[in-house]
């Protein structure tokens, strides 16, 4: 015991020397947050500033009241044509296209609403938005359709529209989804954070190696596992640190609801560490020089951090790159945090959880593997 707290002041000490990684520790769950605050921000105000355009290629009875319902949405609605509204799409003066294609009002009076799709250049939320709204309507045209059809429709409608409440809409659930998604997203980006932060053990390791403590430290009476475990348990601290430090800065600094317990959130995240610390020692066995480690963990890391979903939403990634993305460990954290975002519990967690034990025993086989190989060391121990 006395060897893994000697080996946990030696890292303090020589934490407390670079000020640059002290400023990586506190300074990055900051700009996580304020990074994705500043992008979802402008997200969380009134829905209203969403700017829909309907594009009507089936006009009829059925279509044309949807229109006139969509309308009635605390929105911007306008009516253009495909070209033009794919136009002003790109160019920003709408958010999104509503488009009713050919066989839609047949379908609506069918009861079997289809030909209807949703085109927008921003974020995921706002697409999702627009597709409540959509789907808000039909159901509620279809009702009215239930009750009767052809000119009896007519009639009805006109009831409606006569006797209808005066509604204040206020989009609770917009704020409520826009909070969700930046709280994954400020996530996301911690799980890349905390890989370079815990690749730092990596580099640690080497360093001494090529200084020469390493193996000076090897002939003293201090143990090659109590040093291994030393380090790794001083990595994992810091690493609970960053995450504690993160968490209560979205509590009590940013107010930001993550839709999960904040209590949850710290325990996956704690696996989570718990993995870079695995990954980060291995690679750190495996490489001959710090400047081979530091281009294998920045390629590695982002690479995968990207592919798994944490930066980009995974729902408007393609097809082939969601499959990609469930080899990433990063993916199984994200989809962990979804699970839990839409009440599920711990229980659920059991397949996530398993598969990010698999990669941890995976890398920390590989590191134990690679240490006891080491020849040079063999000579000391």
């Amino acid at each position: 015991m006395k060897q893994i707290l000697w080996i946990f002041k030696h890292n303090w000490q020589t934490l407390r020397r670079s000020k640059m990684r002290l400023i990586l520790i506190v300074g990055m769950p900051i700009l996580s947050i304020l990074i994705y605050f500043i992008t979802y921000g402008a997200a969380i105000g009134d829905s209203a500033a969403i700017k829909i355009g309907i594009v009507n290629q089936d006009k009829g009875v059925y279509t044309t009241e949807l229109t006139r319902l969509i309308k009635e949405e605390p929105v911007s609605v306008t009516e253009v044509s495909k070209v033009q509204g794919e136009k002003e799409l790109l160019g920003g003066q709408k958010d999104a296209l509503i488009i009713m294609k050919k066989g839609s009002d047949q379908a609506l009076a069918d009861g079997k609403p289809a030909h209807f799709a949703v085109k927008a250049l921003q974020s995921e939320n706002t697409t999702k938005s627009v597709e409540r709204i959509l789907a808000a309507q039909i159901e509620k045209l279809s009702k009215m359709a239930q009750v009767g059809s052809g000119q009896e429709f007519s009639k009805i409608s006109k009831i409606y529209q006569a006797n209808q409440l005066e509604v204040k809409n206020t989009n609770i659930i917009n704020r409520q989804e826009v909070s969700k998604n930046m709280s994954a997203q400020i996530i996301g980006f911690l799980c890349m954070m905390l890989l370079y932060a815990a690749g730092s053990l990596g580099e640690l390791l080497l360093k001494e190696k090529e200084e020469g403590t390493f193996y000076r430290l090897m002939s003293t009476p201090l143990g090659s596992k109590a040093y291994i475990f030393g380090h790794a348990l001083f990595a994992f601290a810091t690493l609970l640190f960053e995450i504690l430090f993160c968490l209560l800065l979205m509590k009590f600094a940013f107010q930001i609801d993550p839709g999960l317990s904040y209590l949850k959130l710290f325990l996956l995240l704690a696996v989570f560490a718990v993995f870079a610390v695995s990954i980060s020692l291995a690679f750190g066995f495996l490489s001959k020089s710090r400047r081979s480690l530091s281009s294998v963990q920045t390629t590695v890391f982002t690479l995968s951090t990207m592919l798994s979903g944490a930066l980009i939403p995974i729902a408007i990634m393609p097809a082939f790159m969601q499959k990609i993305a469930e080899f990433m460990p990063q993916y199984w954290i994200m989809d962990a945090i979804s699970q839990l975002q839409q009440n599920g519990s711990m229980f659920d967690l059991g397949l996530n959880l398993l598969v990010l034990s698999g990669y941890t025993l995976f890398f920390f086989s590989l590191a134990s593997y690679k240490f006891t190989k080491n020849e040079e060391l063999n000579s000391f121990v």
